[in-house]
């Protein structure tokens, strides 16, 4: 990963992350009356000052945990999750500097579940929705996902429906609100096994928060199509997909197989700074 990361450069890398039409804030005129699955930003004011990492996990796409064993069980529950933990601890300083730059805090798990109650809402009671086009985008990952596992402390949610405006809508504004941050940011990253080793095939991100405009008192239509108006909405969200996959776990490296992560970080600072480059973008341009 650092070799790659050292070839392609910062400017390419954020280049490479795909943020389409639909997952990016709404500039048009007539998105000003809140409505849409993306929000309608006018202002930085309007940018979240606290967000929470609210899942961190891999998706294992060909059964590392049943393909190869490697210290016990690399992905098995009983090790920890080995592989998440590493990504996640490789890369958090530079996720909370990223944002720190931009003006915001972000959380995780021991910081925004500082009481029993949230805690409990956030691995018991928070039940988010999904639409039917939804489920079926759910459906997909789970087909291809032999397993997928989180670093400690994060609850599983899946990416696959993360952009769904019901999904949306439920970690925007009720997962939000409840856990008292403005935003919500979600991270996974795709894995596959092969007799040559353990290989990084994808980096997804999204981040989702309460519909900066209120609601007027007219009526909005398309309410089950997407179209309608949304308490929550995504703010962003991104893939980095490697044409050639990124070799991270040679199976033959006996120790400092960890090593092999460096470079996660900047693959993941390259996405905060692409998501503010994008959203700071559509603010200018409505501005004009």
């Amino acid at each position: 990963m650092e070799e790659y990361v050292e070839k392609t450069g910062v400017e390419k890398i954020k280049k490479k992350i795909i943020v389409d039409a639909f997952s990016k804030p709404a500039t048009q005129k007539l998105f000003k009356d809140g409505h849409g699955k993306t929000p309608y930003l006018s202002s930085t004011d309007q940018l979240p000052d606290t967000i929470a990492l609210i899942t961190f996990h891999i998706n294992d796409l060909k059964g590392i945990a049943e393909g190869w064993d490697y210290g016990g069980g690399i992905l098995s529950d009983s090790n920890g999750n080995s592989i998440a933990n590493l990504i996640h601890n490789q890369t958090l300083k530079s996720l909370k500097d990223a944002f720190k730059k931009r003006g915001t805090i972000l959380l995780i798990p021991q910081e925004y579940l500082d009481t029993e109650e949230k805690a409990n809402y956030y691995f018991e009671t928070f039940e988010p929705e999904v639409s039917k086009a939804g489920k079926f985008l759910n459906n997909i990952e789970d087909n291809r996902t032999d397993k997928s596992v989180c670093a400690n402390t994060y609850r599983y949610l899946d990416l696959g429906a993360a952009f769904d405006y019901k999904r949306s809508q439920s970690l925007g504004s009720e997962l939000a609100n409840n856990l008292n941050v403005e935003a919500v940011l979600s991270i996974a990253i795709d894995l596959y096994y092969s007799a040559k080793g353990v290989f990084i095939s994808n980096v997804k991100m999204t981040i989702h928060g309460p519909n900066p405009n209120p609601k007027l008192d007219k009526k909005y239509y398309g309410q089950k199509t997407g179209t309608g108006y949304y308490i929550g909405q995504l703010y962003i969200g991104g893939t980095l997909g490697f044409k050639k996959p990124i070799k991270v776990i040679d199976l033959k490296q006996k120790k400092d197989f960890y090593k092999n992560f460096e470079g996660l970080e900047v693959i993941f600072t390259s996405f905060i700074e692409k998501f503010y480059d994008e959203m700071n973008a559509a603010i200018n341009k409505v501005n004009k």
